[in-house]
């Protein structure tokens, strides 16, 4: 069977990246809302009576819904960009160092590139919140960027192996 190697144009790569960025940040944005309602929910019921607390649920629920709803749409910009510029780098790095397209190989690509990266947004957001950003802050660390690095590696990954694939066929 002859394989027959396909071209992904860099604007489809760029646009593929963005909108993975987007849903990647989306994502992390539900499951950090649903932990947050559920949370302060179960605060709400331990200190309100029964007949109270219906009204206060509903408006806590909705106001934890409606600030993450508004942070992540201004979380999807810069995501949008990073996810556009690492499927480029992706294609690039793929097309260079892997030209048989070995799946192991895309795999540690993907990692690589996934570590710089992060690397990367690591440095700017310790520059823009100093030492809040450190391991003596761990729920800082964890949220800005423990939790979102795990979810950036998936992507990574996962994405860089099925380029690897379209690439080969």
């Amino acid at each position: 069977m002859v394989s027959k190697k396909i071209n992904i144009s860099n604007k489809t790569m760029a646009y593929n990246g963005a909108l993975t960025g987007v849903a990647a940040v989306f994502t992390y944005s539900f499951a950090v809302m649903i932990y947050a309602i559920i949370r302060s929910s179960i605060t709400i019921c331990n200190i309100m009576p029964n007949g109270e607390r219906s009204s206060i649920l509903l408006a806590n629920g909705f106001s934890i819904a409606y600030s993450v709803a508004i942070f992540s749409l201004l979380m999807a910009l810069p995501s949008c960009g990073a996810g556009a510029i690492a499927a480029i780098i992706f294609k690039k790095m793929l097309l260079y160092f892997n030209p048989n397209f070995v799946y192991t190989k895309a795999i540690i690509i993907g990692w690589v590139i996934a570590f710089g990266m992060l690397m990367i947004i690591y440095l700017l957001l310790y520059f823009l919140l100093k030492n809040w950003m450190t391991f003596n802050y761990i729920e800082t660390f964890s949220f800005w960027f423990l939790l979102p690095a795990v979810i950036f590696f998936g992507v990574c990954i996962i994405g860089c192996s099925k380029l690897n694939k379209a690439l080969n066929k």
